[in-house]
């Protein structure tokens, strides 16, 4: 379940390095800025060539995984090296010295079009574009029902070029997906036709379903009385969530059973289960031994204390909601937690103890470009304790 703000502010800085890449490209081939007229004479040239060469209605099909669209025919491929980035195509005859552009970036992400879009809003308005993304301001926001999408309209300064620019964003959810279609034309080129190629392109975007494992899981228990239980219930979340988050992880078979042999202290809600919660407890288990080696503790009730870096809470079904949280141990360690249930007050930055079961190690790049390794344990109970 990964963060709406981290994967919103991964496409923010997508767009910038876009937005750099096109603008270093030098179609003038002189290093030296055009002036007023050169530049008033190379947008001519431009529209020019746009309405006699380039064909601006010929448009070729670009097809990636579950989904495909159109663009402009002449537009090159941007040569991305990001794993993100499954398609980027940049105009090389703009109108005038900003590159026109678009990218397609799939994120995990359980969002709604309309929460990704304030996000991004909300990140560049306060700056998250840096220096190439200046005086940013929405235009509008537009539901698209019928495809169960939204699209952002915005404007900017480039900061390289100084033009105006045109910033169109189509959020498109797809089972645990989200599709997000970023289209930036110069207010020049957008008014002299680029509104209609956005909305061609927009037009021709289209996903092939992807179901959500876990509406399917549900959908599978509603038809199967021996599916999800009160018993397995948190197991089967555990067993969902882990393969999710880790690529090629399971969750292994004795904490599956342990989850369910004591599944009503999977949250320990009233003070009778949390007081049999820290009773399991074995208190000579630490992050250290874990670190050294999991296999012995994947069915013992474990304790950790530590301040929370992350926290984020996600309503996965009708009544209920799975909390992922992020600690950093008395011992410098790192340890995510999966609780079912909401934390109530518990923010970034409280000290909290949490009891579970550790599951499997988990590894994540971290914002200074290397890698935590982590413990990823099922909670029990968490409680701020300062």
């Amino acid at each position: 379940m990964k963060s709406l703000a981290k994967s919103t502010l991964f496409i923010m800085l997508l767009l910038v390095m876009l937005t750099a890449c096109s603008s270093g490209k030098d179609t003038t081939e002189t290093s030296s800025a055009p002036s007023p007229s050169e530049n008033e004479a190379a947008t001519n040239t431009a529209s020019e060539n746009t309405e006699t060469n380039e064909e601006p209605d010929k448009t070729q099909t670009f097809k990636g995984e579950n989904f495909s669209f159109s663009y402009p025919s002449t537009w090159k491929d941007a040569e991305l090296n990001v794993p993100q980035v499954v398609a980027a195509f940049v105009n090389p005859n703009p109108q005038g010295a900003f590159v026109d552009n678009l990218n397609v970036v799939i994120e995990e992400s359980s969002a709604t079009p309309e929460e990704a879009a304030n996000v991004a809003v909300q990140g560049l308005t306060n700056g998250d574009g840096g220096p190439l993304i200046q005086n940013f301001k929405k235009l509008n926001y537009i539901d698209v029902p019928e495809k169960a999408a939204g699209i952002l309209e915005s404007e900017y300064t480039h900061g390289e070029s100084n033009a105006q620019v045109i910033l169109t964003q189509y959020f498109v959810p797809n089972g645990n997906a989200l599709y997000t279609l970023s289209i930036s034309y110069s207010k020049t080129a957008y008014d002299n036709g680029g509104k209609a190629s956005v909305q061609n392109i927009m037009d021709s975007f289209e996903t092939v379903k992807v179901s959500n494992q876990m509406e399917d899981s549900n959908a599978n228990a509603g038809s199967n009385v021996e599916g999800l239980t009160e018993e397995n219930l948190f197991a089967e979340i555990m067993a969902y969530v882990i393969p999710i988050e880790i690529e090629d992880a399971a969750l292994d078979e004795l904490t599956y059973n342990y989850f369910v042999k004591h599944y009503e202290l999977f949250p320990a809600l009233t003070p009778e289960a949390q007081k049999r919660a820290k009773a399991e407890v074995d208190p000579n288990i630490t992050s250290r031994h874990l670190n050294k080696n999991l296999s012995p503790y994947l069915d013992q009730m474990i304790e950790v204390s530590g301040y929370v870096v992350d926290i984020v809470e996600e309503e996965i079904d009708e009544g209920i909601t799975l909390a992922e949280i992020h600690i950093v141990d008395d011992n410098d360690n790192s340890i995510i937690g999966f609780y079912a249930h909401t934390t109530g007050d518990i923010l970034q930055d409280d000290y909290v103890t949490m009891r579970g079961v550790p599951a499997t190690f988990y590894s994540f790049e971290n914002v200074g470009g290397g890698t935590t390794n982590s413990v990823l344990i099922g909670v029990s109970t968490i409680e701020k304790t300062e």
